[in-house]
Formats: C-alpha cells, structure tokens, sequence
C-alpha cells in the first residue's frame, strides 16, 4: 500500500502545470459604467481582437445620447485569467462628477473579476475627482 502511495505522489507532483488562464474570447463584449442607465438590451461595446499571446487590443464605449455622458476605452492587455492588465487610456464624463469635465486615466491598470462575476472590473476606482467611485466593467 505504501509503494501505491508513493507512485502516485511521485505520478501527480511531475505532472506539468496546467494553466488556469483561458483564452479572452474576441470580439464584440458589453462594457458598462453604472452611471449610465442601461438594460441587458442597451450597455455599451468593446471589440476584442487577439495580437498575440494572450495579448488582446480592446476599442470601445458606453454613451447615453440624451445626457451626453460617456466612457470609453483604447488600448491593450495582458490576460492572466481572471486579471487583465491594461495599458492605455479610458476616459469618462459623467455630469454629476469631477465638475461635468472629462476625467482620463492614462497607463497601466488592472480589470479584474471576482467571485463568480462574468465581467473583468477596473480596480482602480477612484474618479479623478478624488471622491466618486466608478465601476467600468468590461463582460466576459
């Protein structure tokens, strides 16, 4: 029973890694930021395209027409699962932050999804105002 025990230790240890990473699927993906209203039928867009492995370019926005507020993103990133690491610019205007101006975070951040969400979330929060939170979300 001990040899049974020891060549199956010694079988699963030197098994390769398995990576937990999965490839993004490209193309067409909602993308949200909650101060614009919207329904399952009304989010805004992102176009996901493969540049390389598991580097991605990621284009897109999320307008309300009447309130004239926005989000949009343009960049890249890395996929390392569940954490995507963006480089590039996002850029929000929303009315009743940062003085109606827009606010434009320029660089490297990270979405990341959490728990059982089926989207990657920015985690750098903090809307250039200092003091509101927005949550930027891009959908599996």
């Amino acid at each position: 029973m001990k040899n049974i025990l020891l060549i199956a230790a010694l079988f699963i240890f030197t098994l390769p890694a398995i990576s937990q990473e999965k490839p993004v699927r490209t193309g067409r993906h909602a993308f949200t930021i909650q101060w614009i209203s919207f329904n399952k039928n009304n989010p805004g867009s992102v176009n996901i395209k493969s540049i390389g492995k598991d580097e991605y370019s990621i284009e897109g926005s999320h307008r309300d027409p009447q309130t004239q507020e926005y989000v949009t993103i343009n960049g890249t990133f890395l996929n390392k699962g569940r954490t995507l690491k963006f480089n590039g610019t996002i850029i929000s205007k929303i009315n009743s932050s940062n003085g109606g101006q827009p606010c434009e975070l320029s660089g490297l951040y990270i979405f990341k999804a959490t728990g059982i969400r089926k989207y990657w979330r920015l985690q750098q929060m903090l809307n250039c105002d200092g003091e509101t939170t927005d949550y930027i979300d891009i959908f599996f």
